[in-house]
């Protein structure tokens, strides 16, 4: 009977542990769903800056980028010198929009996978045409900042939800 009392005691002791450890968990995961959102509203105020310094600063320096025409761009300076080149030309004047965060999903505590719609307006490409996105992004926390560690960018076609 002592026996089985003990086992009962020790269930009850680590079931309330791993309780504990998953609200922390669960705070935890706020605190970088919190920071990840940030990153995707820093990412569109520095867009609508046309600041490509501010853009590739969301980049991890190893990073990687495929936009929506398949351009491959690989490392943040690569993906700067692109954003130097587009802002000052055609998306000069263009806004940017967030739509929604649709997911984020933590693959380990530092790796992070989301999909994020958004729009674009005012490409001199495309005079008076709004288009939407899907972007997927990896991110990466590295010395407690998460940044993108590779995306792309797919235009979504008319009536695609």
């Amino acid at each position: 009977m002592q026996r089985f009392i003990k086992v009962c005691l020790a269930t009850f002791f680590l079931g309330t542990a791993a309780l504990e450890g998953s609200a922390q968990q669960r705070q935890d995961t706020a605190k970088e769903i919190k920071a990840i959102k940030q990153l995707i509203t820093n990412y569109e105020n520095a867009w609508n800056r046309h600041d490509a310094k501010g853009l590739a600063d969301n980049y991890d320096s190893n990073a990687t980028w495929v936009n929506w025409f398949g351009a491959y761009y690989i490392g943040r300076k690569d993906i700067q010198d692109h954003y130097e080149t587009v802002h000052g030309s055609y998306f000069k004047t263009s806004q940017y929009y967030t739509r929604s965060i649709e997911d984020i999903t933590f693959v380990t505590p530092d790796v992070a996978i989301s999909h994020v719609r958004t729009g674009l307006t005012g490409d001199t490409r495309y005079p008076g045409q709004t288009f939407e996105f899907r972007r997927t992004i990896v991110l990466t926390k590295h010395e407690g900042v998460w940044h993108i560690l590779a995306g792309q960018n797919a235009k979504l076609s008319e009536g695609i939800k």
